[in-house]
């Protein structure tokens, strides 16, 4: 199971990378980072919020996870904002401005 988890995870890191790199040229994708980790702009944070685990007959037969991924620019209109709300399994949920940065938050299953 933890094998699968992180297949998964490294299938949306790697999707979000070549967003950033295709819109930026620069691959600043971070995965739950430290609070005093200082982060290169632009970029993409996400971290895991929930995994759901339907079941019948006492065992799992499905699961979903869900990340919070945080589209990061100095632009309003941001390109990677636009690639991520093109994504399948996304829903934006939110955007706000924060030290002159522009956030555009995502909900995603993956």
């Amino acid at each position: 199971m933890a094998t699968e988890l992180s297949e998964r995870r490294s299938g949306l890191d790697a999707f979000l990378r070549s967003i950033v790199k295709q819109r930026c040229g620069s691959e600043n994708v971070y995965y739950q980072p430290p609070a005093n980790l200082r982060l290169k702009y632009p970029c993409i944070c996400y971290k895991r919020e929930k995994i759901r685990s339907p079941k019948a007959d006492n065992r799992v037969y499905l699961q979903t996870f869900h990340y919070t991924v945080t589209v990061i620019d100095t632009k309003p209109d941001s390109e990677m904002t636009a690639a991520m709300s093109m994504l399948e399994r996304a829903a934006h949920d939110r955007d706000f401005v924060s030290d002159n940065l522009y956030h555009d938050v995502f909900s995603v299953w993956y």
